[in-house]
């Protein structure tokens, strides 16, 4: 797979994410476990099981949005580029003087040639 497509760089942006995800996911629960707890009210496994879902979330969406910065990280110590608009605008002119110099060299050749 090409390290430089753009399919690559989002899959990779996507995988950082969820990294940073659960980091801060295991950050959220040990947290959480240092909450005491009274032990008035039994907590049940349904309770737990939506608790921990509801931590996942929280922790992407902070991955997404308030922790970007550590997503960030995360994709460049993996080797990520920031592809922005520029970045798009000078690889479209970077190909179209790549072709500029292809026809150029073919229209060389053919008036050497004599045709």
């Amino acid at each position: 797979m090409d390290t430089n497509s753009e399919e690559y760089q989002k899959q990779l942006r996507k995988v950082s994410e969820e990294f940073a995800a659960w980091y801060i996911y295991e950050v959220f629960k040990k947290m959480y476990n240092t909450v005491p707890k009274s032990g008035l009210i039994q907590e049940s496994f349904g309770e737990r099981w939506f608790r921990e879902m509801l931590l996942q979330q929280y922790a992407l969406k902070a991955a997404r949005t308030d922790l970007k910065e550590l997503s960030d990280m995360i994709y460049k110590s993996l080797g990520g580029k920031v592809i922005t608009q520029e970045t798009k605008s000078e690889n479209n002119v970077e190909k179209r003087l790549e072709a500029l110099q292809l026809l150029n060299s073919l229209i060389s050749n053919n008036q050497e040639s004599g045709e």
